[in-house]
C-alpha cells in the first residue's frame, strides 16, 4: 500500500498475512503456515492499542459534572450534561419574532383558525 493510504483492501490483507506467515512459521511449508496464521486470527476482532484509557476518580468526576458549571459556562451544555456544540458557544440571533421566554412561539395561525 502507499504511505499516505489510510486502508488495504482484503487481497492486500491477505498477501500481508502469507508475508507474516513465512517470517512466524519459519519450520513449516507455505500452506501450513497460512493455515497456522489463519487459526491465530480466526474469531477475532481489530483491536485499538495505545488509546488513553477513560479516568473516573472523584476528581474527574467533579470537574466534568455540567450541574456545578455557573456563568456563561452553564449554557454550553443542556440538562443531560451533552455539550451543545456552537450553539453554546455563541450567541445566535433567533429571528423569529418572538421574545426568548415565550413558550408558545409558532401556534398563532393554529390559535387563529380554532377559533372561527
Amino acid at each position: 500500500r502507499g504511505k499516505s493510504s489510510r486502508t488495504i483492501t482484503f487481497e492486500q490483507f491477505k498477501e500481508a498475512l502469507q508475508e507474516l506467515s513465512k517470517k512466524r512459521f519459519k519450520d513449516k511449508s507455505d500452506e501450513e503456515a497460512v493455515q497456522e496464521i489463519y487459526k491465530l486470527i480466526e474469531g477475532k476482532a481489530p483491536i485499538i492499542s495505545g488509546v488513553t484509557k477513560a479516568i473516573s476518580s472523584p476528581t474527574v468526576s467533579r470537574l466534568t459534572d455540567t450541574s456545578k458549571f455557573t456563568g456563561s459556562h452553564k449554557e454550553r451544555f443542556d440538562p443531560s450534561g451533552k455539550g451543545k456544540g456552537k450553539a453554546g458557544r455563541e450567541d445566535l440571533v433567533d429571528a423569529s419574532g418572538y421574545v426568548s421566554g415565550y413558550k408558545h412561539a409558532g401556534t398563532y395561525d393554529h390559535k387563529v383558525q380554532g377559533s372561527k
